[in-house]
């Protein structure tokens, strides 16, 4: 007797994941924006407006938004090898997706990122027993906010930027640890936001600009 052999639309959580209120009210205000800028009618943005209230899947979401944008909502809920890029839409690598971050882990031993390394839209940091810092003082971006996910541990995170660069920690708790910033929530002009959250747990959080030693090594 042979096994019923899944379709690819249950594997599919663009198909299967039942959006809320929140993934409505963002598709509603691309609409807005796109009825602001001319793009659609009124008529047009009422009718559109019906069916993202009646949608249920973001796949529903993307049939209204799909000639309106280029990130559509069933990209944030597969992963970012399954995405298949559309015309003039590059495919999403590690780190660019909140569902397939870039995940950085500190078990016994610490981790750091400096110099100019590589910053994608999405990092997660682990740090279990030991410390991790996020160094951005020699990053080239284009990026206006970089989400930093913080996965409670015993270890700490650290955060250094640029002194025109913000850090937003709004949305990151601890329980017996300590959270720590001396930079601007908000940035200066068009410059980066680090926006914050998860939970720091039993560690430490600390969001600097450059010290005596990072102006050191980056002399050499």
């Amino acid at each position: 007797m042979s096994s019923a052999t899944p379709s690819p639309d249950e594997n599919d959580p663009a198909k299967t994941f039942r959006i809320g209120h929140k993934e409505r009210d963002e598709a509603i205000e691309v609409l807005r924006e796109a009825a602001g800028d001319g793009r659609i009618t009124v008529d047009e943005l009422d009718e559109r407006m019906e069916k993202i209230q009646s949608a249920k899947f973001p796949v529903d979401l993307d049939e209204v938004l799909a000639d309106l944008t280029t990130e559509l909502p069933s990209d944030r809920f597969r992963p970012a090898s399954a995405i298949t890029p559309a015309a003039g839409r590059a495919m999403a690598v590690t780190g660019h997706d909140r569902f397939d971050p870039l995940v950085i882990k500190a078990g016994w031993e610490s981790e750091v990122r400096r110099a100019r390394w590589a910053v994608p839209s999405y990092i997660r940091c682990e740090p279990s027993m030991s410390n991790i810092e996020l160094n951005f003082l020699e990053v080239e971006t284009d990026l206006e906010v970089i989400e930093v996910e913080i996965v409670a541990g015993m270890g700490a995170v650290t955060v250094v930027v640029p002194a025109d660069w913000a850090v937003n920690v709004n949305q990151l708790s601890k329980s017996w640890g300590s959270v720590k910033s001396v930079v601007d929530a908000v940035p200066t002009g068009r410059r980066p936001l680090v926006r914050v959250g998860g939970s720091i747990g039993m560690g430490s959080f600390k969001a600097r600009f450059a010290n005596y030693f990072d102006r050191r090594r980056m002399a050499k």
